[in-house]
């Protein structure tokens, strides 16, 4: 057998192997499923093997899958090592660092960041991912990026340096009638009863409203589930309900008439997010200016809890 995968179809296998099924593997990779699926087929045919069952509910994997996602997350390693040693040969202003982050820090504070970034290094080019918070770990953990930025509430697994990097307060957005809309503050309870507009389901802000919600004992009303503020906001703009999302978010749309945001008074509102990274001697120098960039001058190390095992649950 003459197996010569390229990374690409690599990473394509492993974004499969993670999520279960092939059209959210696809939506992450942000590639049409059937381009996806063609890439799977082939890299059986030329292993010889099936690498995943196929059932109604998705796709696990065989144990010739279980055994080439292992060594999958390894050969990533080795690479990012390589390009971590070459980089020490330059000063890392000529180069590339990749970036996968969650949507609150691509919308709120990233624009900015990378701009100055772009100022002082003009010769580094940042590749910027957008991935839901779960996604973002993962990606670190499979070495498919450089830096990630996740809100807190995720999982995290072992491997990996975790420093703060904004706080990110929530607020109820509702629409300017809405019964709400003229409080000082709410608490969670008093949404209890009102149509609300989910973020999609895993999500670390559906995950923390449903856990709050559970720990208040309230029942929210979901009257939708989206995947992006923006639809959020054009759905609450529209008078289907209220929603929750970033202060930063909320102030975007501030100059709206037919909308109105009113603080959470609730301790739970007030999440973090994070920034993590492999080991930094595994980084590039580009990445590590990047990396510097981000954390500022005074970075707060932080230790979260970690999940068991060198590979994730998909």
């Amino acid at each position: 057998m003459h197996f010569r995968p390229d990374l690409t179809t690599l990473r394509m296998f492993l974004a499969v192997f993670r999520q279960g099924n092939m059209t959210k593997a696809a939506e992450r990779e942000h590639i049409a499923p059937s381009a996806i699926s063609k890439r799977i087929q082939d890299l059986e045919l030329e292993i010889g093997t099936p690498l995943f069952y196929r059932h109604a509910r998705g796709m696990t994997a065989t144990p010739a899958g279980e055994a080439l996602a292992r060594h999958t997350a390894g050969l990533f390693d080795d690479v990012n090592r390589m390009a971590a040693e070459l980089s020490t040969f330059g000063a890392g202003e000529e180069g590339q660092a990749r970036i996968h982050a969650h949507q609150s820090a691509v919308v709120q504070h990233l624009p900015q960041e990378l701009a100055a970034f772009r100022v002082a290094y003009p010769k580094v080019r940042v590749v910027l991912r957008e991935e839901t918070s779960p996604n973002v770990v993962q990606s670190m953990q499979d070495g498919l990026g450089d830096i990630g930025i996740f809100a807190e509430h995720s999982q995290m697994p072992e491997g990996l340096q975790v420093y703060e990097y904004k706080r990110d307060p929530l607020v109820a957005l509702l629409p300017a009638d809405h019964p709400l809309a003229e409080r000082a503050s709410i608490t969670l309870p008093d949404i209890a009863g009102h149509d609300f507009i989910s973020l999609e389901t895993g999500s670390s802000l559906q995950v923390l409203v449903m856990n709050s919600a559970a720990d208040a004992d309230v029942r929210i009303a979901n009257r939708i589930e989206v995947v992006t503020f923006t639809a959020a906001v054009q759905m609450v703009q529209y008078g289907f309900g209220l929603t929750i999302v970033p202060a930063g978010i909320a102030r975007i749309y501030g100059g709206n008439e037919r909308l109105r945001s009113v603080p959470f008074s609730d301790p739970w509102s007030l999440r973090r997010l994070m920034i993590c990274t492999r080991d930094e001697p595994k980084l590039t120098a580009s990445a590590r200016l990047l990396l510097n960039h981000l954390r500022g001058p005074d970075p707060v190390a932080v230790h979260l809890p970690a999940a068991k095992g060198s590979l994730p649950n998909r």
